[in-house]
């Protein structure tokens, strides 16, 4: 059992403290004293329709660009600052920070990466798989929103946890433009802007670069160079085409490039003469003193590449409007890892990974706010992955040294339908039934080679291959068999609500969901196949804005019932298996306040605490 309390943020907005706010004129200060204190509207999209953040029977948390731009909020990884339950880990190790919602976070790592994380994330209405959004610089993002809780019904698979949804800005009708420069510690150069602005009467377009150098907060000392660094790229094109009064489309490419040098485990040497391990885990006083300095002799360092394509197209119907999205994102990712951080070639492994995507979605939503509401869709999704996995461990379960390659390839495809449906019975009183039903097809080939050399057993001079290193093209090792597999995922995802306006200005929810995550295979070990995750969430909340409009108070209080949850397992030969742990329970609490004192001074805070049992 885990019982933790977790202040997220307590911060003071002082609006017009600094720069050009500060100048306001004297008779616009005259009209805001006159006008009441009150929230600026945030619009969301967590019921896959434009809403009012308060009027949504969701625990979500928006963060429009002003905000992202005045917190300094880089990446994904700095999101958890400011978001009650939302964990981030501050890692670049293959280009992916995993990211955990309510105490549920990804099984990946370890260079397994074919398990789906269980925190659905959108880029511009467009699911985005394998964590390769999590350690990219956000550029030009006109907000993002955090769904806490399963989002099975309305945003599919792999939404046991929640679902992000970054949404870049869009081309504008008038023109506009922005250059941000930036400098910090650690020799960081940040550049970032964006043009934006008519280009005909009907079309409108955007163009956004994003670039960050980073020297490295660290120093491998066996080398003298800096290491913890890294280079960031991000180019965005934006077009928007109002074809008529009825019909408009949306076009966005996206190329983006990132390069680091990460300093993984901290270990030190031994004294010389010890029988197995030339190695120790640095003592926690020295990893303090010392916690900038690292020496490895092989670098660490990966570098991910993306291209990014949508195109979206809504129609105006009657009484209706149907939104037709299709999307294509390929994605690279080549990576070194010094395990052992030691000037030993101890535990060295290398690895590159592809991975090319497509979607495609037709949703219908009814357009007037009747007292019945309803959207309906449907929804697939293929994907291509291929990893090379090379681990080089002299130390292992195996003797002297133990060397292996991991090559596998998955093919997915996955349709889905679905339908939300609301009924508001009196002007306080309303019922949301909604589900998600998804079938799911899975194809795997893994092809393994463990090659253990010892002294005893092969006396011989293998020349510049020590013990723990594969020896390319050598003919020792006979050539081992392809495993293939296949697997079929069938599910239904329930979701209800039931709200109630309390007060005028406060909404009160119960809602039950279920959320789904696919099962699949493992690219290590000889077990590869787990199971599907599923879990079962109640949720009871309250929306309210009180003191005349002035204070803000959401709190939300759940509970969850998993099985079959995907756990991480270490294998012998390096890397991690995905297993199934069987059932596990979280409970826990929420509360998110602002408060606005005067039309300069705000305060914000957030509170969360998680129960969880295995």
């Amino acid at each position: 059992m885990t019982c933790a309390w977790r202040i997220t943020r307590f911060f003071l907005i002082v609006a017009g403290a600094l720069g050009s706010e500060a100048a306001h004129s004297r008779a616009n200060d005259q009209v805001a004293d006159e006008e009441p204190l009150a929230f600026e509207s945030i619009m969301v999209t967590a019921q896959r329709r434009d809403e009012e953040i308060q009027d949504v029977p969701i625990a979500v948390t928006a963060l429009d660009e002003a905000f992202l731009v005045r917190h300094d909020v880089q990446s994904i990884e700095d999101l958890g600052a400011f978001v009650p339950n939302l964990y981030t880990t501050n890692s670049v190790n293959y280009g992916a920070a995993p990211v955990s919602i309510r105490g549920i976070g990804g099984a990946n790592g370890g260079g397994n990466f074919f398990n789906d994380e269980p925190v659905a994330v959108y880029l511009d209405d467009m699911y985005v798989g394998r964590l390769s959004l999590s350690t990219s610089d956000l550029v030009d993002i006109e907000s993002i929103q955090v769904l806490r809780g399963p989002q099975g019904s309305l945003f599919g698979r792999n939404a046991t946890a929640g679902a992000l949804l970054v949404r870049p800005a869009r081309p504008t009708a008038e023109p506009e433009g922005y250059l941000r420069l930036g400098l910090a510690e650690y020799g960081e150069r940040r550049v970032l802007g964006a043009a934006s602005g008519p280009l005909t009467d009907t079309l409108q377009g955007r163009v956004a670069i994003g670039y960050a150098d980073v020297d490295g907060w660290g120093e491998n000392t066996f080398t003298g160079e800096n290491v913890n660094g890294r280079e960031d790229q991000t180019v965005r094109l934006s077009l928007a085409w109002q074809a008529s009064n009825e019909v408009t489309a949306e076009w966005m490419l996206e190329r983006s490039n990132q390069q680091a040098n990460p300093a993984t485990i901290n270990v030190a040497p031994v004294a010389p003469g010890q029988p197995s391990s030339p190695f120790i885990r640095r003592d926690d006083l020295d990893d303090a003193l010392n916690n900038n300095e690292f020496s490895f002799d092989d670098p660490s360092d990966n570098e991910t590449d993306a291209t990014h394509a949508l195109v979206k197209v809504s129609w105006k119907l009657s009484d209706a409007t149907l939104v037709a999205i299709s999307g294509f994102r390929d994605y690279g990712l080549r990576g070194r890892q010094d395990s052992d951080s030691t000037p030993f070639t101890l535990f060295n492994n290398s690895g590159t990974i592809g991975s090319t995507q497509r979607s495609h979605e037709l949703r219908l939503s009814s357009n007037a706010d009747d007292p019945f509401r309803w959207t309906v869709g449907a929804y697939h999704y293929s994907e291509d992955t291929d990893v090379i996995f090379d681990i080089n461990n002299f130390q292992g379960l195996f003797g002297a040294g133990t060397a292996a390659r991991f090559d596998a390839r998955q093919q997915l495809e996955s349709w889905a339908a679905f339908a939300d449906a609301r009924y508001a019975f009196t002007d306080r009183l309303s019922l949301t039934l909604g589900g998600r039903f998804s079938k799911e097809d899975k194809r795997f080939a893994n092809k393994q080679t463990v090659a253990t050399i010892r002294e005893s057993v092969l006396p011989i001079d293998l020349g510049p291959f020590p013990a723990g290193s594969r020896i390319p093209g050598s003919t020792l090792f006979a050539d081992p068999p392809v495993f293939t597999s296949a697997a079929s995922f069938n599910n239904f995802s329930p979701r209800a609500v039931l709200e109630y306006d309390v007060l005028p200005n406060a909404l009160a929810y119960a809602s039950y969901s279920e959320g789904y995550k696919s099962g699949g295979f493992n690219s290590f070990g000889l077990s590869p196949a787990f199971e599907e995750e599923e879990v079962q969430a109640f949720e009871i909340g309250v929306k309210a804005e009180l003191l005349e409009g002035r204070l803000r108070l959401n709190a939300a209080g759940f509970t969850y019932d998993y099985s079959n949850l995907q756990v991480r397992l270490p294998v012998p030969t390096g890397g991690v298996n995905i297993v199934n742990a069987g059932a596990a329970k979280a409970w826990g609490l929420e509360l998110e306040a602002s408060l606005l004192v005067t039309d300069r001074l705000r305060l914000d805070g957030n509170i969360a605490f998680l129960n969880t049992e295995l």
